[in-house]
């Protein structure tokens, strides 16, 4: 395994894009999707990223990169057309201990950022270590397709059950011996379909009175 798979927590983190491009401008839509605070440095910026500008959403700095310019900062991109200004970032960041990642150039990137699922909590990261982003993409095209609604709703269902097991105080190897059971019931079927009595007679037989779904509170 060439890389890590992590999920970063970036809510309130300051992070760093260097470019003001089309691909910069898909960074930062992400970064602030996962809550960061974005600052952007391009002497010119897409109609877009003017737009967050205006709104107050990230911070714009007019110019071309500089060094110093990553201080502080918890995460760094470089989206820039200049392989220069890219390769200036990467070693600015390798310096401070800054995670960077440089747009398709995984030999100049610290971390590279995968082909993402998403549907609502339920995230699935592919990633093909760099080789081809390409095949990544094709692969999530694939999942997006497979992975309908009722998941997502099935993993509120077991975040509920999860939030009042785990207060119970079973242990660890009893609590995964639970949802182990819970996922071989099939419940995905069960939700989609929305066989509410079923869906409830199966929480009771694994989980044992008050865990129907009024009980945790779930709603289709």
């Amino acid at each position: 395994m060439r890389y890590f798979p992590v999920f970063l927590d970036l809510k309130e983190k300051a992070c760093v894009v260097v470019g003001g491009g089309r691909v910069a401008e898909r960074k930062v839509r992400n970064l602030l999707r996962a809550g960061a605070r974005v600052k952007v440095i391009s002497p010119e910026l897409t109609a877009p990223l003017c737009r967050l500008r205006r709104e107050g959403k990230i911070a714009h700095l007019a110019r071309p990169y500089r060094r110093k310019d990553l201080r502080g900062a918890f995460l760094a991109m470089a989206a820039t057309d200049d392989r220069g200004v890219n390769e200036r970032v990467f070693r600015e960041a390798t310096e401070e201990g800054i995670p960077v990642n440089v747009v398709d150039d995984p030999a100049h990137s610290s971390f590279i950022v995968p082909s993402i699922v998403e549907k609502k909590d339920l995230l699935v990261a592919v990633s093909t270590s760099g080789r081809s982003p390409a095949l990544a993409r094709l692969i999530r095209e694939k999942l997006e397709r497979e992975i309908g609604p009722e998941y997502p709703r099935l993993l509120d269902l077991l975040g509920k059950v999860r939030e009042k097991v785990l207060p119970l105080g079973l242990g660890q190897r009893k609590n995964q011996k639970i949802f182990r059971r819970l996922l071989g019931e099939d419940l995905a079927a069960l939700v989609r379909e929305k066989k509410g009595r079923e869906l409830d007679r199966r929480l009771l037989r694994v989980l044992g009175p008050g865990f129907t779904r009024k009980d945790l509170g779930f709603r289709w």
